[in-house]
């Protein structure tokens, strides 16, 4: 059998090893949350892209920064989908496109007909890295409206 004293040391180095290790499980579990969004933000503009090619129309894919949502619309036919609410704690950094930098307000990226676009660069951090370590990217090409999702270390 085991005594007290033996079990009660256990037990302190059992929550010693948990209290370490508990930091390093959230930051990845928030690095995880910042990945899947940007992941689906950057699926969301190939679906665009791909419904402007099959329907041979203008599609926009529109960003509220302030609000921290974004959906997709025809402007021609006065329609869009409903608002997609990014995780609470991803934020859309900015979105540059040439010389412009826009940090606040609502902007749309426009993909046409022939699969190009308007493109520029989305930025994404996540609310809970104070270091700002892991800021991604989603840099959609004008020529051929494809995005790629990139991890920008500052």
């Amino acid at each position: 059998g085991f005594t007290l004293l033996e079990m009660v040391l256990v037990l302190v180095l059992m929550g010693l090893i948990a209290g370490l290790t508990l930091p390093f499980v959230v930051s990845t579990l928030d690095r995880i949350k910042l990945q899947s969004e940007v992941r689906q933000i950057a699926s969301a503009l190939q679906f665009a892209r791909s419904e402007a090619i099959s329907k041979k129309t203008l599609f926009t894919f529109n960003i509220d920064i302030n609000q921290n949502q974004y959906w997709l619309a025809i402007p021609k036919h006065e329609e869009a989908t409903q608002p997609k609410q990014l995780d609470e704690t991803v934020q859309i950094v900015d979105y540059q496109k040439g010389n412009e930098t826009i940090t606040e307000g609502t902007f749309m990226i426009l993909f046409y007909p022939r699969g190009n676009s308007s493109g520029g660069t989305l930025r994404f951090k996540s609310l809970d890295d104070k270091k700002e370590e892991n800021i991604y990217a989603v840099t959609i090409d004008p020529i051929t409206g494809k995005p790629n999702i990139s991890l920008l270390e500052e």
